[in-house]
C-alpha cells in the first residue's frame, strides 16, 4: 500500500534562510560566519554587513555586551551550551527589540564553531512586563491593606478607650427574632453576674414598669420605620439602685429591604442627670426665694418711704439738717423700690411664661413726654431731651412703657459721657410700627458685649455715675416688656456715633401689624 504522498521540500539552504527563527554561525569570538534572511529581515542588516563584518556581541546593546563577555563565553567552554537567554538586539536604525538566544558549541576535525538561534521575544516581554506591572499593583495593594489595618486597629483601640471613658455600652439585636443582645458590660451595668448572656427578657425586668411599653414601642416603630431608635431608661439594678441610660441605634439593611443589622449603644447618665436635677432645684428655690424676698420687702419700703413723705413736709424750714437727710432717705427708698420692681419682674419671666402688660390706646408721644419729664426731676443737673415724629396713637402698657424708658435713661445716665445731653425720641410710621429711642454720648460698648448685653447681669463698659446701676437686670427687664408688647429692642454702639437702644412694637393689637413688625 502507497504511503502519504510529500510535498516538495526546499533545499537546505532555502530552509535556513527562511525559518520563523534568526539562525547565525559564528566563531568562538563571535565573528559572524553565516546569517540566515529572518535575521537579515529583523535586524534590518543584509548578509554582506553581517558576514565577516560584525561579532554577535555587537548585535547588543551594552548590558548584553557586558553578558556576552562575562557569562555567554565562559559558560560556552564550560557547558557548550546556554537555553533561554533574554537580551536586547540593535536594529541597524539605532532601535532594539527583545531576543530569546539559544546556542551550541560544535566541536569538528575542520574546527570550532558557534550556533545560535535567535527568538523574537516581543510578547513575552509584554507578558514579563504586565506580571510586573501586576505584582507591584498587588504589592502596593497589601501594602495599603496592611496600614488599613493599623489604622483600623487604632480607631479601635480609641474607640473602646472613648467608649469606657465616656460609660458606653454596645448591644445589638438578633434580625430574626427582634430581640435585643446585651455584652457582660451591660451585665456588670445592672448588677448581675457578667458571665451570664443577658437577653431581652432580663433587660426589660430592670426596666421601670412604667418604661417598658414606651421602649418596645420605640424599637418596633424604628424596625418598621427603618429611622433611628432613641430611648431614655430608667432602671433599677440589682442592687435596688435607679439608673438613667440613654439607648440609640440604627438598623442596616439589605438591598431587598431585609434587616441585616441592628446595632445599637448604652450611656450610663445617671449622675448627669442627678446633677441637673439638683442644679434646677436649686435654681428655682434661688429664684422663687428672691421672688419671696422682694415681694415681702414691699410693704415695709412703702412705710418707710411714707413716713419721710410725712416727715419733710413737717420739716417746713428748708435749713433744717433732718430735711436733707430725710430727702437722702426718700431717694434711696426709691431706688430700693426700683430695684424690688425688678427682682420681681425677673422672677416672673424666669418661672413664668413672661411679663403681662394691659395695652390700651396712648398717645406715645404724650407718654414720652410725661416720662422724660419725671426723669429729669430724677437726674437734677443733666439733660433729657424729647423728640416726636408722626402720628402718637398707639397700644400699649403705660407703665410698662414708662418702666423700659426709666431702665433705658437710667443705662444712658450711668455709662453715658458726663454733661453731654440723653435724647428719648418717639415715632410711630406708616407701617405701623411704634418706636422708641434713647441716645446717649460715651464710650462705644465693647464688641464682646453687644450679643449678650440683655441678659441677667451684663453689664457695659464700667463708667459713668455708679449711683445709677442696679444689679445688672436693667436690660433684661427692658427685654422682657419689649416681648410682651410684640416687639423686640435692639442696640447700636460706636466712637462716633453714641449708643442707641431702639424700641420697635406694632402700634396697634392685631395679627396684621403683628405681622408687618415681624417682616
Amino acid at each position: 500500500m502507497p504511503g502519504p504522498s510529500l510535498p516538495n521540500l526546499p533545499a537546505p539552504e532555502t530552509l535556513f534562510d527562511q525559518m520563523p527563527c534568526g539562525l547565525l554561525v559564528t566563531s568562538t569570538t563571535g565573528l559572524i560566519l553565516r546569517a540566515n534572511q529572518t535575521l537579515c529581515r529583523w535586524t534590518g542588516l543584509p548578509a554582506e554587513e553581517l558576514i565577516g563584518c560584525r561579532k554577535l556581541q555587537e548585535l547588543f546593546n551594552v548590558g548584553g555586551r557586558m553578558f556576552h563577555q562575562t557569562h555567554w563565553q565562559p559558560m560556552l567552554e564550560m557547558q557548550g551550551s546556554i537555553s533561554e537567554v533574554k537580551l536586547d538586539m540593535r536594529r541597524k536604525d539605532g532601535s532594539t527589540f527583545p531576543v530569546l538566544l539559544n546556542a551550541n558549541r560544535r566541536i569538528t576535525p575542520e574546527g570550532t564553531y558557534d550556533e545560535v538561534a535567535v527568538m523574537v521575544a516581543e510578547e513575552r516581554n509584554k507578558y514579563e512586563r504586565e506580571l510586573l506591572a501586576a505584582r507591584k499593583r498587588a504589592d502596593e495593594m497589601a501594602a495599603k491593606e496592611r496600614q488599613a489595618q493599623q489604622v483600623l486597629q487604632a480607631s479601635q483601640s480609641r474607640l473602646r478607650q472613648a467608649m469606657q471613658s465616656g460609660a458606653i455600652h454596645v448591644w445589638d439585636l438578633d434580625p430574626a427574632t427582634g430581640r435585643r443582645r446585651f455584652g457582660a458590660d451591660v451585665a456588670t451595668l445592672l448588677g448581675l453576674d457578667p458571665e451570664q448572656p443577658v437577653g431581652e427578657e432580663e433587660f426589660a425586668a430592670h426596666l421601670v414598669p412604667e418604661d417598658r411599653a414606651a421602649d418596645r414601642a420605640a424599637l418596633d416603630h424604628a424596625l418598621q420605620s427603618g429611622g433611628p431608635y432613641q430611648f431614655k431608661h430608667r432602671l433599677v439594678d440589682a442592687a435596688g439602685q435607679r439608673r438613667v441610660i440613654v439607648s440609640s441605634g440604627q438598623g442596616f439593611r439589605a438591598e431587598d429591604g431585609s434587616l441585616m443589622e441592628f446595632v445599637g449603644i448604652f450611656s450610663d447618665v445617671t449622675e448627669a442627670e442627678h446633677g441637673r436635677a439638683l442644679a434646677e432645684d436649686r435654681a428655682v428655690f434661688a429664684e422663687q426665694m428672691v421672688g419671696i424676698v422682694s415681694h415681702d420687702l414691699r410693704n415695709p419700703l412703702a412705710t418707710i418711704l411714707l413716713a419721710a413723705e410725712k416727715l419733710t413736709r413737717q420739716a417746713a424750714d428748708p435749713s433744717d439738717p433732718s430735711r436733707r437727710m430725710l430727702g437722702n432717705i426718700a431717694r434711696a427708698g426709691q431706688r430700693a423700690r426700683r430695684l424690688i420692681a425688678d427682682l420681681l419682674d425677673f422672677t416672673v419671666v424666669r418661672l413664668g411664661s413672661g411679663l403681662k402688660v394691659s395695652r390700651q390706646p396712648v398717645d406715645l408721644h404724650q407718654l414720652a413726654a410725661r416720662i422724660v419729664e419725671e426723669l429729669a426731676e430724677a437726674f437734677p443737673g443733666r439733660t433729657i431731651d424729647h423728640t416726636a415724629h408722626g402720628d402718637g396713637a398707639a397700644s400699649a402698657d403705660p407703665d410698662r412703657i414708662a418702666q423700659l424708658v426709666g431702665n433705658l435713661v437710667g443705662n444712658a445716665m450711668a455709662y453715658g459721657t458726663p454733661g453731654t445731653p440723653v435724647t428719648v425720641a418717639s415715632s410711630v410710621d406708616a407701617s405701623g410700627i411704634a418706636r422708641l429711642t434713647v441716645h446717649n454720648c460715651g464710650e462705644p460698648i465693647p464688641s464682646h458685649t453687644l450679643g449678650r448685653l440683655f441678659e441677667p447681669m451684663v453689664r457695659g463698659v464700667e463708667e459713668g455715675d455708679t449711683s445709677a446701676r442696679s444689679v445688672g437686670l436693667g436690660l433684661f427687664i427692658v427685654r422682657a416688656i419689649a416681648q410682651a408688647h410684640g416687639g423686640q429692642v435692639v442696640v447700636q454702639s460706636s466712637r462716633d456715633h453714641g449708643t442707641e437702644f431702639a424700641f420697635s412694637f406694632p402700634a396697634q393689637v392685631g395679627e396684621a401689624a403683628s405681622d408687618a413688625h415681624r417682616a
